[in-house]
């Protein structure tokens, strides 16, 4: 079907190299250039700490106890792990696992395209995925927290699984249940909602039974089970109520609202036509629609496997009555494949020249790639964030600077995440500062950091204060006398 660039394939690390290069600059550049955030990231941030100082790697603790609230398995925790003895305790290593699943995720839809369809399907594909705004951004690629794991491992199964109907490889088959195996030691039940996609190519294309009458299915099913009950037996004898846990907490999230997070039923398609896949969603929908009228096996097969597992996904997700707007992160790969085949077959199939069509890929990602760059970069933080994590923000510039943090005393009333991040990085360079939560604890003589204007005048109400510094409306103060 690439007739045109056969010469081209001649140079295939050089397409990987220039991929790999442009993905760089959005994905991984300046990584560790702002603080760590509030709620996910910052959990993680500890949890992975703390896990690094008390040695209880089947368990997540946090500020010294077991964590309730993360009842996500610890696979995620284990790769920061590593990346800390890489790169030490500081936001690029927190940071660098969800990166690194982004990249290879990209990679992955650019290899899969290539090997299937076509050179050009591979550019568009892996392009597009790259400069979809909600993939490359907080909490998604940029953030230390499960979902970019989740994607990735969720996008390898979906290979896979098209890697077996396609070629009749069982091996396939084992592979399918390994990274379904590692997606639930990422993010639990949430591996499973491509499950019933599987099942539906299956029976359709009547290779139900050859997938699961042989040895490659059945190790690969003891290879899941074992592995999560592992982990959730692990973690049960050391966090007592854990499974009662997982079962309450994480799988009614599809009929109990957590902590008000709701929307109305159209959410994320709203979001994926406004801003999160943006303009390439009407790409993607063009796509699944010529899937009924395409006539290449090959690609039918592949369309209708993608087809199915956004379908299966999108419906749960929208049923579910607790939603997130990172929750579609999975269908971003899925949705990129299909937003390629419309430009491949309208466009770039009617020219007829090699350098025509690259030419052409070029001038359509030009300015999507050139604002997913700028955007990446500008790290901009919504207003309302900002404000929040002031703190948070000033400790990450205290360290930066190598300002002396050692006695302050951190006057607070809100989540706590990533200030106990900043407290425990601090203590990597042997400094020391302390979480306030009374005014009875502060007495004259201290060093305070305070951002929130109820608790600036609570100090001046009850002390004389002498401002030292200030970063936006984060202030460190000096307690005089009372």
């Amino acid at each position: 079907m690439d007739g045109n660039t056969k010469p081209l394939n001649e140079f295939k690390w050089l397409h990987y190299a220039v991929l790999i290069g442009l993905i760089f600059f959005v994905v991984f550049l300046k990584l560790g250039s702002f603080h760590i955030r509030w709620w996910d990231e910052s959990m993680f941030a500890v949890n992975t700490f703390e896990m690094m100082e008390n040695g209880h790697y089947f368990s997540l603790y946090y500020d010294g106890a077991p964590d309730l609230y993360n009842t996500k398995p610890p696979l995620t925790s284990w790769f920061q792990l590593i990346s800390i003895k890489l790169f030490g305790y500081n936001e690029y290593a927190i940071r660098f696992p969800s990166a690194m699943a982004a990249a290879l995720s990209i990679l992955a839809i650019f290899r899969f395209s290539k090997r299937h369809l076509s050179l050009h399907w591979a550019w568009i594909s892996a392009l597009i995925l790259l400069t979809a705004d909600g993939f490359v951004a907080y909490h998604t690629a940029r953030t230390g927290d499960a979902d970019a794991l989740l994607t990735l491992f969720m996008l390898l199964s979906v290979l896979a699984f098209i890697d077996f109907l396609i070629t009749q490889h069982k091996h396939q088959i084992l592979l399918v249940f390994i990274f379904i195996s590692l997606g639930f030691a990422t993010k639990l039940y949430a591996v499973f909602l491509f499950v019933p996609a599987f099942l539906v190519a299956l029976i359709y294309m009547k290779k139900l039974r050859q997938f699961i009458f042989n040895w490659y299915f059945l190790i690969g099913l003891v290879f899941f089970l074992g592995s999560a009950i592992l982990l959730i037996v692990m973690r049960e004898i050391q966090t007592p109520g854990y499974i009662d846990l997982i079962l309450s907490k994480d799988a009614g999230r599809i009929f109990e609202v957590v902590e008000y997070h709701t929307a109305s039923i159209s959410y994320y398609f709203d979001n994926l036509f406004s801003y999160r896949f943006g303009m390439w969603m009407i790409f993607a929908v063009i796509g699944a629609a010529l899937l009924f009228i395409s006539t290449n096996e090959k690609q039918r097969i592949i369309h209708l496997v993608l087809f199915a597992c956004i379908i299966s996904y999108l419906l749960v997700i929208t049923v579910s009555v607790t939603k997130l707007e990172w929750y579609d992160m999975p269908l971003f790969p899925l949705l990129a494949l299909l937003a390629a085949y419309p430009i491949q077959l309208l466009i770039l199939e009617k020219l007829g020249v090699a350098w025509q069509q690259y030419a052409f890929i070029a001038l359509i990602f030009v300015y999507p790639y050139y604002i997913a760059f700028y955007e990446s970069q500008g790290n901009t933080i919504a207003l309302g964030d900002s404000q929040i994590e002031v703190k948070e923000n000033y400790l990450y510039t205290a360290f930066r600077n190598q300002r002396d943090m050692n006695g302050v005393k951190v006057f607070y009333h809100c989540w706590d995440g990533g200030l106990l991040f900043y407290q425990y990085k601090f203590k990597t360079i042997d400094q020391q500062f302390d979480l306030i939560y009374n005014l009875e604890d502060l007495k004259a003589g201290d060093r305070v950091l305070v951002s929130n204007d109820s608790l600036k005048n609570l100090l001046h109400t009850n002390f004389i204060v002498d401002p030292i510094e200030n970063i936006e409306s984060a202030e460190l103060v000096q307690l005089l006398s009372k």
